[in-house]
């Protein structure tokens, strides 16, 4: 008798286990209402963002530490040329002798990014060296949202094992 409460008792505690334990932690993109596009495993606590500037047409970074909660504070942002937009009050200013602007200090903390993706903007996704161009991933001319997310055991089993869409959120 002891043995089987035992048993049951360590069934339940597993079955309790994967169905809250965070097992992989990743980028989560969305589309405008919240359905997940792609989920990329994120080994690093950074996040960069870049694309081309639409108007400017020159290259643009913005960096993000992943903080609590999963909430993205920008870290820099890296740009060629000031234009419509660009910040101008906040931060620190540095020009680089590559001929970018660098600009930390800012103190901004959201809890996902949000773009609207046109392909002509070149946005892509940065985890240390490696590159993730959206064009890839997700359909043009889309609102997407991206979000840093613990997933737990068993959503990471659909995902992984049995190649099936699961809700991430």
């Amino acid at each position: 008798m002891i043995k089987k409460i035992t048993l049951i008792l360590a069934i339940l505690l597993v079955g309790f286990g994967i169905s809250v334990i965070p097992v992989q932690s990743g980028i989560l993109l969305t589309d405008g209402e919240e359905n997940p596009l792609l989920f990329l495993p994120w080994d690093s606590d950074k996040l960069t963002i870049g694309w081309r500037h639409s108007v400017e047409l020159t290259p643009w970074k913005e960096t993000y530490r992943i903080i609590e909660n999963g909430n993205l504070s920008l870290e820099s942002t890296l740009y060629k040329s000031y234009g419509a937009g660009t910040p101008d009050t906040d931060g620190k200013v540095e020009f680089l002798p590559n001929g970018f602007i660098q600009v930390t200090g800012i103190d901004r903390v959201i809890p996902h990014y949000s773009l609207f993706y046109v392909a002509i903007s070149n946005y892509y996704l940065e985890n240390n060296e490696q590159r993730y161009p959206l064009s890839d991933y997700v359909p043009e001319d889309i609102n997407i949202q991206i979000h840093y997310e613990q997933i737990q055991v068993y959503k990471w089993l659909l995902l992984r094992i049995f190649n099936k869409e699961v809700s991430l959120r």
